[in-house]
């Protein structure tokens, strides 16, 4: 086990000292704080990963997402078409509103 400070933590992983500290404050990173010169540090436990932990087939996982969102996609655009349609018919509808509106005011 290796302790390092949030900051070395953050270098390492190439991500921002704020995504750290959100993993910290969600309980993703293990921490232990102790005290140095009268303050308290704050240091991420960092376990290399065990080897009994399966690992996903990353093929697998590309063709089961991309099915996933041509599925998402579709759905979309079904919704966006329902939109315009509705648009449409309102704007449709706004028209005529304002049509007779003139007529009664004689504009």
């Amino acid at each position: 086990m290796k302790y390092m400070t949030l900051k070395e933590y953050a270098i390492k992983n190439k991500i921002s000292m704020f995504n750290v500290m959100k993993m910290v404050k969600s309980n993703q990173l293990k921490t232990i704080t102790r005290e140095e010169n009268g303050k308290e540090v704050m240091y991420i436990v960092d376990e290399p990963i065990s080897s009994n932990q399966p690992i996903e087939s990353k093929e697998d996982t590309k063709s089961t997402n991309q099915e996933e969102l041509l599925s998402e996609i579709d759905t979309l655009k079904n919704e966006v078409a329902k939109l315009r349609a509705e648009l449409n018919r309102l704007k449709v509808t706004v028209f005529k509103m304002a049509k007779q509106d003139t007529k009664v005011l004689k504009i």
